[in-house]
């Protein structure tokens, strides 16, 4: 229009059958369906604008509005979620790596025990392997046969090898020496054909033999006691002073502790090896006697330890159970 407004057609679908719509075509135009001159614009209805039964301008703007912010809520959801999914992507792969450096772990943990226990085996062959007496232990492992070396020749015998120098024997002349004479029977003292005495001779076909003896005995302790024959002052009765005890009041001597010490910590074998060896010699000693023991003792022992720590502070000292 020359005002510059416009108009807005409005109308409400029709739904007819083909029929209908066929009829509806032949049907001549109607005077109020043509078209005015050109440039102007048909007649406003009036009345609502008939979109729907109970339609009203501002329903279309509500529902856009509605629309718009489930799709700002959708959005919003969307992008929480994928922050969700970028942090559970950054945990996953930070576990991955602390598992991959767990394995390492447990490998190189595995690979150090592997090489410890080698050495204990070693250390084991050395302390407890057998030795030649003629000649120092070497690795064992330079004489393992290989199976596909022919030059090798045949195996050789174990122990003394044909051609070769024997041992020595070895000197015990350090050892006290218990003579013991072994004479003939009576009966045998006397020719066997005449029947007349033999006549003992000065000197003996003599011959050695090494022996031990290991037995537990008792010691009994007689203190004297004596009498004073003056009128003095003081006690009448005077006894012999008791000998000194390694342990008060204990019934086991020095030697018994003497020789569990050295089968301890010398030659490293379990005290109740120990006992049990000595409950074939007749003697019963509790475990828990040497344990209470070798703790009264460790106060003695101490000065000792202390000694030897200032005298090699490298050494490794460690209390050792």
């Amino acid at each position: 229009m020359d005002d510059g407004s416009a108009s807005i057609f409005c109308f409400t679908p029709l739904r007819v059958t083909v029929s209908e719509l066929d009829r509806l075509r032949a049907a001549p135009p109607s005077p109020e369906s043509s078209l005015g001159p050109a440039g102007s614009a048909p007649a406003i209805p009036q009345g609502p604008c008939p979109v729907g039964p109970s339609a009203s301008p501002t329903e279309p703007i509500a529902l856009v509005e509605d629309l718009r912010w489930e799709f700002d809520e959708l959005r919003a959801r969307v992008q929480r979620w994928e922050r969700e999914n970028l942090e559970l992507r950054q945990q996953v792969g930070y576990w991955k790596s602390r598992h991959r450096d767990a394995l390492d772990r447990v490998a190189a943990l595995e690979q150090k025990v592997e090489q410890l226990e080698g050495e204990k085996r070693q250390l084991q062959a050395d302390l407890f392997g057998r030795r030649s007496e003629a000649q120092p232990g070497n690795d064992r492992s330079n004489d393992l046969d290989d199976p596909q070396d022919d030059s090798q020749g045949p195996k050789r015998n174990r122990g003394q090898q044909p051609g070769n120098p024997g041992p020595k024997r070895r000197d015990y002349s350090h050892l006290p020496v218990r003579e013991k004479f072994l004479e003939l029977p009576p009966e045998q003292c006397v020719c066997p054909c005449c029947g007349l005495p033999l006549l003992r001779l000065s000197d003996t076909e003599d011959s050695e033999q090494i022996e031990i003896e290991v037995s537990a005995y008792r010691r009994v302790i007689h203190r004297r006691r004596y009498r004073r024959t003056c009128t003095c002052d003081g006690p009448i009765t005077l006894t012999a002073p008791p000998p000194p005890k390694l342990i008060p009041k204990g019934c086991y001597g020095i030697s018994v502790w003497v020789e569990i010490l050295l089968d301890k910590y010398f030659s490293y074998r379990p005290t109740e090896r120990l006992l049990a060896s000595w409950r074939l010699l007749g003697l019963d000693l509790a475990p828990g006697t040497v344990t209470d023991g070798l703790q009264r003792l460790e106060v003695l022992l101490r000065p000792l330890y202390e000694a030897l720590k200032e005298r090699n502070p490298q050494g490794d000292f460690a209390p050792r159970r």
